[in-house]
């Protein structure tokens, strides 16, 4: 087995599980939908069909929420839609109603099975505190929300339990699975004579827990388990410690305090020790929670930096912005939808009154889009270098690209290459699309023909060029996708708001009615302007050739 298999454990929930993410699949979808890898109940509707996706990116699995109706959370921390979050062992996914534990193996070799006696416990209710409790609790509250990490605040919180209740064993615990077992992060435990062994724990007072109130049992009498009694318990409680909302809300539970006195002589509990742990497991939820939002804006922070340092990247990849090629004037812009942009424009000087132009949209968004963006241009280009043959510069890309790409990744590319001495325009449309003329009087045309497929879905697809006649003064135009199916809202003649493409239409009416030499600006205000906003729901890309 890979050391990157990762294995998903159900934690709380129905039951269901173990997964295991084989980092062999480079991505898996989980939803109640049949076309997902990781499958979930069709009748559980508080699951999307497609709910959301791991990714294995060469080196670690993240998980991205596929705009979910429930949302997904890691650690109790909302994942924003579409955005890639790394995960990190044991970290808790909730995807309503489950609680996964993303861990390293199938099953926790350091957990410790609880008892599965039956026992009576009681749910604990808010009740007054005595001074001296309320003082340990006030002086416990600076010291727990200044833990650094998980087991410093296990170890402070278990040291304020011990001295608010007055008992005599305490441990923070971790759920690993939904069969009872518990992993120990933290205990202190009195060592009443012989070899020392591991505590047991009550698997009745940690169901009674999991519903997310503190649950309590004394062995004083009445229905008490056989196993209670073995282990010469005389009081006990347990405190879920819980991120987010309340556990019955929708709540994350991360671990437990357990406490509980042990032996003839053990010491009682205190007046009012349940209430007491009630505001201290209140207290910890909070300070873990904070602990847990604080290492997921870390790993955001992490990931924003890598993107933005790729998108530069990306930049200087693209030729410049504006440039003057004889009596030929380029302009081209590409933004991407987020970080990684997975379109393309390419302007390629081949000598001899000769332009290339070129424009692609790689299928899909993020990391995975880009890297074949800058794969696919790098190889279209030095293809037009070399020889400058449209059709054979897009029959060599597209035998690159189908030989290194998943069956689900493709290619749209428009590719032409402008000839102004014998005033002639030959290009591949390789399913793309959206290539427009303009000339200097009458309407604008779309450049299309040659019933090309897009790049890298049939490796021995027989490309054929286009040519027609150069029209003069006139303008090319080519764009992508993401500036055509801008989606924005627009106000009905009888005032009702509807949500409405951008379109072809408004892209030619933009550009044909611009009085300013660099169109593609106007463009892009125009279509700011539908959206409402300058974050653009996908990579869009124009670039605009006058002559």
């Amino acid at each position: 087995m890979s050391e990157a298999s990762m294995y998903l454990l159900t934690v709380a929930g129905p039951p269901i599980g173990p997964f295991e993410l084989k980092p062999q699949t480079a991505a898996l979808r989980m939803g109640r939908s049949e076309q997902c890898e990781i499958t979930l109940p069709l009748r559980e509707d508080r699951a999307s069909r497609i709910h959301a996706r791991f990714n294995f990116d060469g080196s670690r699995w993240r998980l991205t929420d596929l705009n979910s109706r429930w949302g997904t959370f890691v650690n109790g921390v909302k994942l924003m839609p579409e955005a890639d979050l790394p995960l990190g062992e044991g970290d808790l996914i909730r995807i309503s109603p489950w609680t996964f534990l993303y861990s390293s193996s199938s099953q926790q070799n350091d957990s410790v099975q609880t008892d599965g006696s039956p026992t009576l416990v009681r749910n604990v209710s808010d009740a007054k505190l005595i001074d001296d409790q309320l003082a340990v609790l006030l002086e416990s509250t600076a010291a727990i929300h200044s833990a650094n990490d998980e087991r410093g605040l296990a170890d402070m919180l278990i040291d304020s339990a011990l001295r608010g209740t007055g008992m005599s064993n305490a441990a923070f615990l971790r759920p690993v699975d939904n069969a009872g077992r518990v992993q120990i992060v933290s205990s202190r435990y009195v060592n009443t004579g012989g070899a020392p062994e591991p505590p047991s724990f009550s698997r009745s007072l940690l169901a009674a827990a999991a519903n997310g109130q503190v649950a309590e049992v004394q062995a004083l009498g009445g229905d008490i388990a056989q196993s209670i009694v073995a282990m010469n318990i005389t009081a006990a409680l347990c405190v879920p410690i819980v991120l987010g909302a309340r556990a019955e809300m929708g709540g994350t539970i991360a671990g437990y305090l357990y406490l509980d006195s042990r032996g003839r002589n053990a010491p009682k509990p205190r007046p009012n020790a349940a209430p007491f742990c009630v505001a201290l497991g209140r207290m910890a939820s909070l300070a873990l929670a904070n602990l847990k939002r604080i290492e997921i804006e870390r790993r955001q922070a992490s990931i924003e930096a890598e993107l933005s340092a790729a998108a530069a990247t990306q930049k200087w990849i693209l030729p410049a912005r504006q440039q003057c090629i004889g009596a030929i004037e380029c302009f081209g812009e590409s933004r991407p939808g987020r970080y990684i942009g997975g379109d393309f424009f390419d302007i390629i000087d081949l000598g001899n009154g000769r332009l290339a132009v070129a424009l692609g949209d790689v299928s899909g968004k993020g990391v995975a889009a880009g890297v074949l963006m800058t794969a696919a241009q790098g190889y279209l280009h030095a293809c037009l270098v070399e020889h400058g043959d449209v059709q054979r510069a897009i029959a060599a890309t597209n035998r690159f690209v189908c030989s290194r790409t998943p069956d689900e990744r493709f290619v749209t590319m428009w590719v032409g290459v402008i000839n102004t001495i014998d005033r002639t325009l030959s290009y591949i449309d390789a399913g793309h699309g959206y290539a427009i003329m303009f000339p200097e009087t009458g309407e604008p045309f779309d450049l299309r023909g040659g019933n090309g497929v897009p790049i890298g879905v049939e490796p021995t697809f027989q490309y054929g060029a286009i040519s027609i006649e150069l029209p003069e003064h006139a303008r090319l135009l080519v764009v992508s996708d993401g500036l055509i199916e801008q989606t924005g809202v627009v106000q009905a003649a009888d005032g009702s708001l509807t949500q409405d493409q951008f379109g072809v239409d408004a892209v030619k009416a933009s550009v044909k009615n611009s009085s300013i030499a660099d169109a593609i600006d106007g463009l892009f205000s125009a279509i700011f302007h539908h959206a409402g906003t300058d974050q653009l729901s996908d990579d869009a890309t124009a670039v605009l050739v006058k002559w």
